[in-house]
């Protein structure tokens, strides 16, 4: 019994002894805190993980791996953002145009999306690396388009405006009515301006493809025949209210930015009314003056098709001051209402 016993202790403190020397092994076998894997080789050299000839790419940086990618993205988006120019107005009435065209290229470009069409500069078929995090704990990623995949969504997209253009211009060409011809031949000129934002893209990512496209849409063709139409299109002008012609001289202002010029006869007309008076004033030291605006554009039919409606109120030191205030206010609100108003019935025109 008693050699038993000492064999179960040997046994025991030779166990004991193992598990700490294994306890020590792995210990010593851990890396140590705050150390971090090897830098891959496109911190030093970017172009030896993603040569030119295939990729455009750029390294961000980062507290975290979600900074690091917005800081990459950024930087890719530079490329594109110094060479091509983004109108927002025409982005914006492109998006309108195309937004119920339910057969847009279903590769991830979508309508458009394309650089300098968002805030974030989201670009089409970009990706990351996977992540690196250096000593210091920031993180560093790569965002990058593979050229020759990305060409080919371009292709596809630019193809897709090509085709949407031809259309619009064989239906404007048939139109009866001016307006609508009018319409047409803006929206194939919207359009195409889309195209052609792309196709400068396109000769950064990849320029061959480019070049291949650049005279599929003819916009300067497209712009003569639209303002062959637009200088047909003239409206006669008549607002109650408007003593000094004041109001009348904004309303053409604002349409003439729109392509529509005045004249006695016109086809098309714009009826309105303006109205001020004198109000009291909260405070005793102010004059008060509330304006009331109604205009409404009509087609060769008669039938309303953009209008701008508004009532408000100015306060000044002196009544001819509160009374300029409103003059000021009119003019840039129907500069920007006719033109909205304006720019709707042109979508809903070339939808229908």
């Amino acid at each position: 019994m008693i050699g038993n016993k000492g064999t179960r202790r040997a046994l025991a403190a030779s166990l004991t002894l193992s598990l700490l020397l294994t306890a020590v092994v792995c210990v010593s076998a851990a890396p140590s805190k705050g150390s971090k894997d090897k830098a891959p080789d496109w911190m030093l050299d970017l172009n030896s993980s993603y040569p030119r000839e295939k990729y455009l790419a750029a390294v961000g940086q980062g507290d975290t791996r979600r900074d690091a990618e917005s800081d990459a993205a950024g930087a890719l988006s530079r490329i594109f953002n110094v060479n091509v120019k983004s109108d927002s107005v025409a982005t914006q009435r492109y998006q309108q145009i195309v937004k119920d065209d339910k057969s847009s290229v279903e590769s991830g470009m979508q309508t458009t999306q394309t650089v300098g069409m968002q805030s974030d500069a989201q670009l089409v078929n970009m990706r990351f690396s996977d992540p690196y995090a250096d000593s210091a704990g920031l993180s560093h990623i790569v965002a990058y388009l593979e050229r020759e995949p990305t060409a080919a969504i371009y292709r596809a997209a630019i193809g897709k405006d090509s085709g949407r253009v031809d259309g619009f211009v064989q239906r404007a060409a048939a139109a009866s009515a001016g307006l609508q011809a009018f319409a047409l031949y803006d929206a194939a000129y919207q359009v195409g301006l889309n195209a052609e934002r792309m196709i400068e893209q396109l000769r950064i990512i990849h320029a061959p493809s480019a070049k291949l496209l650049e005279d599929s849409i003819d916009l300067q063709k497209i712009a003569a025949s639209r303002d062959a139409v637009a200088a047909k299109l003239t409206y006669k002008l008549s607002v109650e209210g408007d003593g000094d012609g004041k109001i009348a001289g904004f309303v053409r202002e604002a349409l003439s930015a729109q392509s529509l010029s005045f004249k006695d006869d016109g086809s098309l007309a714009v009826k309105g009314s303006w109205a001020t008076e004198q109000v009291a004033s909260n405070n005793p030291k102010y004059k008060s003056v509330r304006w009331t605006i109604n205009m409404a554009l009509y087609d060769e039919a008669g039938s309303a098709i953009a209008n701008a409606v508004k009532e408000s109120r100015e306060t000044a030191l002196t009544d001819s001051d509160a009374q300029a205030l409103a003059y000021r206010e009119a003019r840039k609100f129907l500069s920007k209402a006719l033109a909205d108003s304006l720019q709707d019935y042109l979508t809903r025109a070339v939808l229908r």
